[in-house]
């Protein structure tokens, strides 16, 4: 609407100083022209130039929109108020920028919250049990040996429940991303071959042996957490072989790094595959573990930009843990 009111103004204008034109020379001749010239010279200067005054004050209101909203203090609502063409823009904006801001603090102190939450949970847990099991060392020292069966039972259980508030707060950990992962430059043979001397242990009865093939390369991530997922991946597939046999194969591509665990059970179809990745699931319900260990290490994988995938073969399958460079 202004915009045509405008051009009416300029179409009047141009009209009264051409008749202000032939007025003063109403032959219609070379100066008359000149005139004419003269007069749309002069009406395009002076609309030029209150363009450009408009284009400026338009710019100067753009910046201060800028300059405001990046000195806006979310704690106070308190902010000037111009009633111009940008005003109500202005104040959505503001709006919009002052809740983005509360809900980001918001979600950075309930994050820090859930870690203090966790971690209070998780000593609260082990302070009874740290307490119950040097009950038990002291009933042991005492009792007869009718007793000690159950005795060691309590203790199998207690050493469960600590070793469960262990893990859940390592996924709490990792759920919240209150952990930085950190970039430690470390030999891949190295970390499987004392996972492998840990996995030995683990399964004293069982005289393991683990075979590991490939040369070693150095892999950019972090080692603790690295640790606890590949030692969960190369645990499971023990647990899933009947004879208690996997290999180790280290894998060096341009593209990524690798460590596939190979196992020679069954296998997973699709449908089994969804399951094993939701925490707490169990394939055999009997079995000691708590459904934690493949989550976990997906997790980990994912958090370091990396991938947990999973390969099924005729006669053996691997879950790789895959770094790309």
């Amino acid at each position: 609407m202004r915009k045509n009111k405008r051009i009416l103004l300029i179409i009047v204008l141009n009209l009264l100083m051409s008749l202000f034109v032939v007025y003063l020379n109403p032959r219609f001749d070379i100066l008359t022209l000149i005139g004419f010239l003269l007069i749309n010279i002069i009406l395009f200067l002076i609309i030029r130039k209150i363009e450009k005054k408009k284009e400026k004050a338009l710019e100067d209101k753009i910046n201060n929109i800028f300059n405001l909203l990046h000195s806006l203090d979310i704690n106070s609502d308190n902010y000037e108020i111009i009633d111009d063409e940008f005003g109500k823009l202005r104040d959505e904006i503001i709006k919009i920028i002052i809740e983005n801001k509360r809900i980001a603090e918001n979600a950075e102190k309930n994050k820090e919250t859930l870690r203090e939450y966790t971690e209070d949970i998780a000593h609260q847990i082990k302070t009874p049990l740290t307490g119950s099991l040097l009950l038990l060392d002291l009933l042991e020292d005492e009792e007869d040996e009718s007793a000690k069966e159950y005795i060691s039972r309590l203790r199998d259980n207690l050493l469960r429940l600590y070793n469960l508030s262990d893990i859940l707060l390592k996924l709490a950990a990792l759920d919240s991303g209150t952990i930085e992962m950190i970039r430690d430059r470390i030999s891949a043979r190295e970390l499987i071959e004392d996972i492998i001397q840990n996995l030995k242990d683990y399964f004293i009865n069982d005289n393991v042996e683990i075979p590991l093939y490939g040369d070693d390369f150095d892999l950019i991530c972090d080692k603790k957490w690295t640790y606890e997922a590949a030692f969960n991946v190369m645990k499971n597939g023990l647990e899933a072989t009947e004879d208690r046999h996997i290999e180790i194969h280290l894998k060096d591509t341009n593209l990524y790094k690798s460590i596939l665990v190979e196992d020679f059970s069954k296998g997973l179809d699709r449908q089994m595959l969804e399951k094993v990745f939701r925490r707490f699931y169990k394939a055999d319900p009997n079995s000691k573990g708590y459904g934690i260990g493949l989550p976990m290490a997906k997790s980990v994988m994912e958090r370091q930009n990396g991938e947990l995938l999973y390969h099924k073969g005729k006669k053996s399958n691997s879950f790789e843990l895959r770094f790309y460079n």
